[in-house]
């Protein structure tokens, strides 16, 4: 999915030799996870935390990564049938699995991490990215039969083993909708043991916001213009957070054209389709930042209707659809009655 945000907030104090009541701000980045993460916190010295959170997120990768060989989801999807590991070796994968289950099951399928077989056929996958050049709708309906995510078990024989099962060689599982927002949530969790109450965490376009920023204020997060040509700069929806989390997945730029058909990253589970939704752009609002990914994909799978009718039913859920009824480039909004307590405009009014 394309991840579509931009930290308005980016103030940064410097200084060392403070008071602790008034301790620096200080700006981290990393690379990770086939993209980068930026943390503002305030802190007395960073070096130390930076080194420890590029060790979780490694050890994460361990768990996630498709580009790995070694890692349990690069296991499980080359193994034939099933693969086990234990809790030690891996504490990641259970409750990601469980995770997206949940969202599976509200969501009536719509959401499904088992698409992972037509990701690839589209040219969307990990290892090999090519545009389809003939759509084969054979190959899709056989293809189908490899994304039934209830044919994929997650067992466990013992408190501290695990197996994953599938009941047909060649499924295979794609976290990505999910698994960056998890890995925010266990960099909150760190810094949040370690004492630290203002901090912003940004990775691969999922955001959880601590406290406040540097000038003591909420944090701004401005979401994208859902344009192609558009700049990272463009801001089409500015939003205030503290103590929540924020994801936001669109189809306008993960999309390419081949023989007059466009193809989205967005693909249909039901029918196996690969095409752009009515909306444009999901940005969810949760507690947690593995939620809030998961559902902000869920909402672009699901369209907007369907999406307006579950979203105002599920707890702790707020979200905002950007769309174009027109097709004129005049951008609309469509939002759960919660989220518009974070739109930055309503004080501007």
């Amino acid at each position: 999915m394309h991840k579509t945000l931009f930290i308005l907030s980016t103030a940064v104090v410097l200084f060392l030799g403070c008071n602790p009541a008034e301790m620096p701000y200080y700006k981290l980045e990393g690379p990770t996870m086939g993209t980068t993460y930026h943390i503002t916190l305030q802190c007395d010295e960073p070096a130390g935390i930076q080194a420890s959170m590029d060790s979780i997120l490694a050890d994460f990768n361990l768990s996630m990564s498709a580009y790995i060989d070694s890692s349990t989801l690069t296991k499980f999807n080359v193994a034939d049938s099933i693969y086990c590991f234990t809790k030690e070796e891996d504490p990641y994968f259970e409750p990601i699995f469980q995770a997206s289950r949940e969202v599976w099951q509200k969501s009536g399928g719509m959401y499904n991490p088992a698409i992972a077989p037509l990701v690839n056929y589209y040219g969307f996958g990990y290892k090999e990215k090519k545009k389809l050049e003939n759509l084969d709708t054979l190959t899709v309906k056989n293809l189908l039969s490899l994304t039934h995510f209830d044919s994929i078990r997650l067992e466990s024989d013992s408190a501290s083993q695990f197996c994953v099962v599938k009941l047909k060689k060649g499924m295979m599982l794609d976290f990505n909708s999910l698994a960056p927002g998890y890995a925010v949530d266990l960099l909150s969790s760190f810094l949040e043991k370690k004492g630290l109450r203002n901090f912003m965490i940004e990775l691969g376009g999922e955001v959880r916001a601590l406290g406040v920023n540097a000038e003591g204020k909420e944090w701004i997060i401005g979401i994208n213009t859902p344009n192609p040509n558009a700049k990272e700069t463009d801001i089409e929806l500015p939003l205030k957070i503290s103590n929540r989390s924020l994801a936001t997945s669109g189809n306008y730029r993960s999309m390419y054209e081949s023989k007059g058909q466009k193809y989205a990253h967005i693909i249909n589970p039901v029918t196996g389709m690969s095409q752009p939704t009515d909306i444009l752009s999901a940005t969810v609002i949760a507690q947690d930042c593995m939620m809030a990914d998961a559902w902000a994909t869920a909402f672009m799978v699901m369209g907007m209707q369907k999406s307006l009718d579950l979203a105002p039913s599920l707890k702790g859920i707020d979200a905002c659809f950007i769309y174009d009824a027109e097709g004129d480039g005049v951008f609309e909004f469509k939002m759960t009655e919660g989220f518009s307590s974070y739109y930055l405009h309503n004080e501007q009014k």
